[in-house]
């Protein structure tokens, strides 16, 4: 019989952490001490080599942002494969939008006719990116109002608008499409028949994406996507948590690890420095087994020199690493 369920692990941790009855410890605290330690603390402590991952992401046109699974996954790396083709990969906002920078460009809109609106027009050149646009009018008490756009998350190209007031969480009344240009919007205040809606957007010609930045657990694509494209990651994962008694770990050998690792949790809580102390020694020694496997693994991989070839680095808008 195996001896690296979630039972076992339990059993091994109440034992660590003198808490044999459920009256000390209930078993759902201490099941979420073990996985808290499973999905936040293991992957923090090791890089273990059975951890990393692909990960897949189809776009959709005109879509440029993705958000990061950071759930399942722990970081995120290079290289990155757009449908086969390498890409280029950041974490560096500076360079990414040096390379492809967010110009904006201004057009005029509908002229005021004395009311709040709606007021309708069209955007000549299209398409332009979501989360980019702003309109601004002077209304007829001489007063500036302006708004930006909020994307719809049920729609791919349409959008709604908020008020710039601080704080800025009125919504106005309007549309926005962001492939055809149509725009439809209704002001706080009238609008004089003198002053014309200003609309300033940031084009783009969408096409197969070749550069990638990861900033704050969103992806940002460049060119933007023209349709559905498969774009391929490396990531760090996070072990698969523990769900039922049966279920185990990964490596059946982790199972000590986990069970140092969340009787250390229990104590610290309780703060009982002392029993942390003693387990510590035993605790390390079940981590480096556990990296033992890893750097048996990793030994297989030659170790990378000036004349290992280039990588697919941010420098590689030029072919280049740095």
């Amino acid at each position: 019989m195996s001896t690296s369920t979630l039972a076992q692990i339990k059993k091994k941790v109440r034992r660590l952490s003198a808490s044999p009855s459920i009256n000390q410890l209930t078993n759902a605290d201490l099941e979420e001490y073990i996985n808290t330690f499973m999905d936040q603390d293991f992957p923090s402590h090791l890089k273990i080599w059975n951890l990393n991952d692909t990960l897949d992401i189809y776009t959709v046109a005109n879509e440029d942002q993705y958000s990061f699974d950071t759930t399942e996954n722990f970081s995120i790396s290079q290289p990155v494969y757009v449908d086969g083709y390498q890409a280029t990969y950041t974490q560096s906002r500076d360079e990414f939008f040096r390379i492809y920078p967010k110009l904006i460009t201004e057009y005029t809109g509908s002229s005021g006719d004395g009311s709040a609106g709606p007021y309708t027009f069209t955007i000549s050149q299209v398409p332009f990116l979501k989360r980019q646009v702003t309109l601004s009018v002077i209304d007829s008490t001489g007063n500036t109002q302006s708004c930006h756009d909020v994307p719809d998350t049920l729609s791919n190209s349409t959008g709604t608008f908020l008020d710039n007031t601080s704080p800025a969480t009125s919504t106005l009344s309007g549309t926005i499409n962001y492939v055809t240009g149509a725009v439809s919007i209704t002001w706080t205040n009238t609008i004089d028949a003198s002053q014309s809606i200003k609309a300033k957007v940031s084009n783009y010609q969408a096409s197969r994406p070749n550069g990638i930045m990861f900033f704050k657990d969103q992806i940002t694509m460049r060119p933007v996507p023209d349709g559905v494209y498969r774009v391929t990651f490396n990531v760090y994962r996070k072990p698969i948590q523990l769900l039922d008694s049966a279920a185990g770990p990964e490596v059946q050998q982790w199972w000590q690890y986990i069970a140092f690792g969340a009787a250390i949790k229990i104590l610290q809580d309780r703060q009982d420095m002392e029993s942390i102390q003693n387990l510590i020694p035993f605790f390390k020694e079940q981590e480096a087994l556990v990296l033992y496997r890893t750097a048996t693994q990793m030994a297989e991989e030659r170790t990378a020199t000036i004349y290992s070839g280039v990588t697919g680095g941010f420098g590689g808008f030029n072919g280049l690493s740095r």
